[in-house]
């Protein structure tokens, strides 16, 4: 490290299980990038974003539970993020902070990699920031129809509004036994199972779906859903992916997704 070393980060609360310094520290160094990534947590996200500008940071991610707020606070967004209203990734352009998310493309290219996602019943649990990301990858993907399950059906109901005009939602609360039986694919959206046993659904229920989690590595969700020979995906994917997108944002180089999955597996299995 000296004066030329760029600083970048991730701000959010708590931060102290992202994998996201350690794999972006490890792709600066493979890139020869006089660069550091570090965890920033915060209890003011406004605090912490102005303050980006007055230490010249040049990039940060943002997480749990930021994203949306993050979105009124930077100078400019591009479309997808002006479309969600959600932002993953920020970069400091001479004191200009530039908005991205591309938490939905980490897991459009996830999704399309390990499912046959065409013509199926998909249902996503929660209705949070992290759920309006994968409902437009699902978008994208050509998907026209899904169900949302939540526990506050009225969020989900505002999802369903506010995504009218670009995708089909049918809203049931949370554990509809008849919609898990029948699901095709369940996506879980929330942070349910990020730092306990616990798990959304009640997974006796499910008898045919795939199961999809956004969290890494395996939840109790991915675990029981695999005992009972389901297929499944966690997150671990979609964070190499999102993390390949802000890379490129921040430096224009295009890391080597093979190596940054096996440097997160090695970490995790």
């Amino acid at each position: 490290m000296n004066a030329k070393t760029d600083i970048y980060g991730i701000i959010g609360n708590p931060i102290d299980r992202s994998f996201s310094p350690t794999l972006h520290t490890k792709m600066f160094k493979k890139y020869r990038i006089n660069a550091v990534y570090v965890p920033f947590k915060s209890d003011n996200i406004k605090d912490a974003i102005i303050g980006l500008k007055g230490l010249s940071i040049k990039g940060v991610n943002i997480t749990l539970p930021y994203k949306e707020k993050a979105f009124f606070f930077i100078d400019h967004a591009d479309e997808d993020a002006q479309i969600l209203k959600s932002v993953n990734t920020i970069k400091n352009v001479d004191g200009k902070l530039y908005g991205y998310n591309t938490d939905f493309k980490g897991f459009m290219e996830a999704l399309r990699n390990n499912f046959n996602y065409k013509g199926k019943n998909i249902t996503l649990i929660g209705a949070g920031g992290a759920a309006r990301g994968v409902i437009y990858a699902l978008y994208k993907l050509g998907i026209k129809k899904i169900n949302i399950m939540n526990r506050t059906i009225s969020k989900a109901e505002n999802l369903q509004r506010e995504f009218s005009d670009l995708i089909k939602i049918n809203v049931y609360e949370l554990n509809a036994k008849e919609i898990v039986g029948d699901s095709d694919m369940i996506i879980n959206a929330t942070s349910v199972g990020l730092k306990n046993s616990n798990m959304p659904i009640d997974i006796k229920n499910v008898e045919k779906s795939d199961i999809v989690d956004i969290i890494y590595p395996d939840t109790e969700l991915i675990k029981q859903a695999k005992f009972k020979g389901l297929r499944t995906m966690n997150g671990i994917e979609m964070l190499v992916n999102q993390a390949f997108y802000s890379f490129k944002i921040w430096t224009g180089v295009e890391f080597d997704r093979k190596a940054a999955l096996d440097i997160v597996k090695d970490f995790y299995i």
